[in-house]
């Protein structure tokens, strides 16, 4: 009787480990696939984050060391426009990571006309908006080394 009982025991025990492991198996895949998803979004985040800064700031950078000095000439003709348009794309890309770049690649497909367009959005911004001190720019360029450092 006694190994009767310790028989049926056992069994009970060993589907009872067997259920409860296929559970914590299921939750932790759960758990894994959640941590995963939050890890991508918190990586895009922080790309964006990086192209919004360096668009910004190379859009302030070219418009306070170049488009304001023609703008008083009054020489700000097309052609200065389409110049500015290169330097502010130009001080954006040397501002982003390899792996920001990547990032638009992957999302947005093209990097020239995302950030042709991101640019043109930040002077629309800018147009719109007071004239800012360069203390209240979001941030600079040695601002987004110290976030990602502290990010590692």
């Amino acid at each position: 009787m006694k190994e009767m009982i310790f028989d049926a025991l056992q069994l009970i025990i060993t589907a009872a480990v067997s259920v409860g492991t296929a559970y914590l198996v299921a939750f932790l895949k759960k758990k894994a696939a959640q941590a995963a998803v939050q890890t991508e979004n918190e990586t895009a985040k922080r790309y964006i984050e990086e192209i919004e800064n360096a668009v910004t700031t190379a859009v302030i950078a070219t418009s306070q060391t170049y488009v304001d000095a023609l703008k008083k000439e009054n020489a700000f003709t097309p052609e200065a426009q389409s110049t500015a348009l290169k330097k502010a794309y130009n001080t954006a890309l040397a501002m982003l990571s390899a792996s920001a770049m990547d990032f638009v690649k992957n999302v947005y497909g093209d990097l020239d006309e995302f950030l042709t367009a991101k640019i043109e959005e930040a002077v629309r911004v800018q147009k719109q908006s007071e004239p800012l001190l360069l203390s209240e720019v979001p941030a600079l360029p040695w601002a987004i080394f110290e976030s990602s450092e502290e990010a590692e």
